[in-house]
C-alpha cells in the first residue's frame, strides 16, 4: 500500500461507519487520491493475475468455440495434467478444509456413483423416482443424526437438501421472513448474529431485505448472550449462533441463545454447517461437546454440509426444519403459469442429482461408526496442533476451538508467516478483524506425520519472518491493506477486480 493511502488509513481508522462512507464518497472524488487508489487496485490486479492464471502459458487458452470439435483424447489429456498439478498439495494434507476425506477409494467409489446418474434431475420427479428417494433418506439421515426422535415438542424434523451452505443460509433466512410476515405483519425484519458469523447471513440480508444485527463477542470468541438480548425489538425474526464459527472455531453458547429465541417466541437457526458431522460423532466419541441440536427446544433450524465431514462431492448441504409448518416458508410454488403447476423446494429448478446420488452413497458407507471414528481422530489432531502452537511463543491460539485453530501474534506479522507457510506448500486461511490465520482440521491431517510436519514448518516460518520482517510480494500487503482501511467500498472495489480476474479466460 503506498504510503499516503496508509497515512490516510491510519488518519481515518476512528470515523464511525456512516461517516466513513460519506468520507469515502467524498475522496473517491479527488482526482489525485483516485488515481491514486487506482493505481493500488491496478498493481494488486497484476499481483492477482499472476497467482490466479497459472496456467495462461502452459495449456491453450479457448476464448471462443473452437471451429472443429477437438479430439477428446487431448481434452482428457489437458484434465488429467491439471489435476495432477492441483491434487498433489491436498493429497499430502497441505490443505485447510477444502477437500475432508480425499481417500483415492472413496473418491472412486463417488465418481462411480455420480457416472451412474450424470443425467438424473430431482425436479423431475416422476422420470427420477432414485432422486427423490435418495433425498428425502439424506434428509431423514442427518435429521436423526442432529435430534430427530428426540425433541421435546413431539415436532418431526424435515428438511431439503440444497447446494451448499450458503444456499442452507439463504433459505432459512428466506423462511424466517416469510413467516415473519404472513403470522405476525413483520415488514421491516432483523436478524440478530455475532459478528463472527458466516458471510452467506449477510449475503441472505442484502438478497432479502433483511437487517442484520451484528452483536459482539467474548473473550473466548463465543457470541455475547448479553448483546443478543439487548438487540432484540418487534421486528427480530430470528437469532444465528454457529457450531463452530468458520473464523475461530468457537462454539457459540447455542443453549442459552436458543433459550433466549423460544423465551420471545422468535426463530433460532444453528449454523452447523462446518461442526454438523463433527459435533455429534464427537459427542458419540465420547468427547465433551455442547448440545447444538433439535434436543434444544429454541433450536427451529439447522444448516449442515454434507459436503465438507459427510464426505460427500461438492456441493451439497441440508437445511432441517422443527416441523413441516415452517418448512412450507420455503417452498416455492406457482399455480397461473400458463406451462403448468410448477413447484420446487429450493432455489435452483433443475438440479444434479447425481450430486445427492453421490451424498447418498458417501451416508451409507460410511455409517455411524465412520464417522464417530473419523471425528475422534480429527479431534485428537487438532488436539496436537493446538499443542505444537503452545509451544511457539511468538504465536497465540485464538479460544479453545475443536477443530478450526485460529492463531495470531503480537510481535510477528501473521500474514507474512501466512505467505511463508504458502512457500512451504500449506494452503491455510487468512483472516482479519483480528488479524489471524486458521487451519481447519480434516481426515487429510490425521495421516501419520502431518501434524508433526505442520508445527516444523510453522516454527521455521515464524523464525524467517522474525530474521526477515517486512515482506512486500505474496499476500501479506493484500491482508495489510484490507485490514488497515476504513473505507470498506475500497476493499470491496479489490474484492470485485479479484472476481473479475478469475473470470478472465
Amino acid at each position: 500500500m503506498s504510503s499516503t493511502v496508509e497515512t490516510l488509513s491510519k488518519k481515518l481508522s476512528w470515523l464511525p461507519p456512516g461517516l466513513s462512507r460519506w468520507m469515502e464518497r467524498r475522496m473517491k472524488s479527488i482526482p489525485a487520491l483516485r488515481k491514486m487508489v487506482e493505481k493500488e487496485q491496478e498493481d494488486i490486479t497484476a499481483t492477482l493475475e499472476h497467482s490466479l492464471k497459472p496456467y495462461h502459458n502452459t495449456f491453450e487458452r479457448h476464448k471462443i468455440l473452437p471451429k472443429q470439435g477437438i479430439e477428446r483424447g487431448k481434452i482428457m489429456d489437458d484434465i488429467r495434467k491439471m489435476h495432477e498439478l492441483e491434487s498433489s498439495r491436498w493429497q499430502e494434507g497441505y490443505v485447510s478444509g477444502g477437500i475432508y476425506h480425499g481417500d483415492a477409494e472413496h473418491i472412486k467409489f463417488l465418481n462411480e456413483v455420480y457416472a451412474l446418474h450424470s443425467q438424473s434431475n430431482p425436479l423431475h420427479s416422476d422420470l427420477f423416482p432414485s432422486a427423490t428417494k435418495m433425498e428425502a433418506e439424506i434428509v431423514s439421515m442427518v435429521a436423526t443424526m442432529l435430534g430427530k426422535g428426540q425433541t421435546t415438542d413431539n415436532k418431526d424434523v424435515v428438511g431439503t437438501v440444497t447446494s451448499g451452505g450458503t444456499e442452507s443460509i439463504l433459505l432459512a433466512m428466506k423462511t424466517y421472513r416469510d413467516r415473519a410476515l404472513e403470522e405476525k405483519g413483520i415488514e421491516y425484519p432483523e436478524m440478530i448474529v455475532a459478528t463472527t458469523a458466516h458471510a452467506a447471513f449477510d449475503k441472505a440480508s442484502q438478497y432479502f431485505g433483511i437487517k442484520m444485527v451484528r452483536v459482539g463477542i467474548d473473550e473466548n470468541f463465543r457470541m455475547n448472550v448479553k448483546e443478543a438480548k439487548q438487540a432484540i425489538n418487534r421486528n427480530t425474526i430470528v437469532i444465528v449462533g454457529s457450531a463452530p464459527t468458520f473464523p475461530h472455531g468457537a462454539i457459540d453458547p447455542i443453549k442459552e441463545l436458543s433459550d433466549l429465541a423460544l423465551a420471545n417466541d422468535i426463530g433460532f437457526h444453528t449454523d452447523c454447517c462446518l461442526g454438523g458431522f463433527v459435533i455429534p460423532f464427537a459427542e458419540k466419541a465420547g468427547i465433551n461437546v455442547p448440545i447444538v441440536d433439535f434436543r434444544l427446544p429454541g433450536v427451529t433450524s439447522i444448516s449442515v454440509d454434507t459436503h465438507k465431514y459427510g464426505y460427500a462431492a461438492k456441493g451439497t448441504s441440508v437445511i432441517l426444519y422443527r416441523g413441516e409448518s415452517l418448512r412450507h416458508f420455503q417452498f416455492y410454488t406457482i399455480t397461473d403459469w400458463p406451462g403448468g403447476l410448477y413447484f420446487s423446494p429450493t432455489l435452483a429448478g433443475s438440479r444434479p442429482g447425481a450430486l445427492s446420488a453421490a451424498c447418498w452413497a458417501s451416508l451409507l458407507s460410511m455409517g455411524e461408526d465412520g464417522y464417530t471414528k473419523a471425528s475422534k481422530s480429527i479431534v485428537e489432531t487438532a488436539n496436537q496442533i493446538k499443542a505444537g502452537i503452545k509451544t511457539i511463543p511468538e504465536l497465540k491460539l485464538f479460544g479453545d476451538p475443536l477443530f478450526v485453530i485460529a492463531f495470531g501474534s503480537d510481535t510477528v506479522n501473521v500474514y507474512e508467516v501466512l505467505d511463508q507457510m504458502t512457500n512451504r506448500k500449506w494452503n491455510l486461511n487468512g483472516l482479519h478483524k483480528p488479524s489471524c490465520v486458521h487451519i481447519a482440521v480434516t481426515l487429510r491431517h490425521t495421516q501419520p506425520g502431518v501434524a508433526e510436519r505442520f508445527i516444523s514448518d510453522l516454527r521455521d516460518s515464524v523464525e524467517y519472518v522474525k530474521a526477515n520482517p517486512g515482506n512486500k510480494e505474496g499476500s501479506a500487503p493484500v491482508y495489510g491493506m484490507a485490514a488497515s482501511l476504513p473505507f470498506r467500498g475500497m476493499v470491496s472495489d479489490i474484492l470485485k477486480k479479484y472476481l473479475d480476474v478469475v473470470y478472465k479466460a
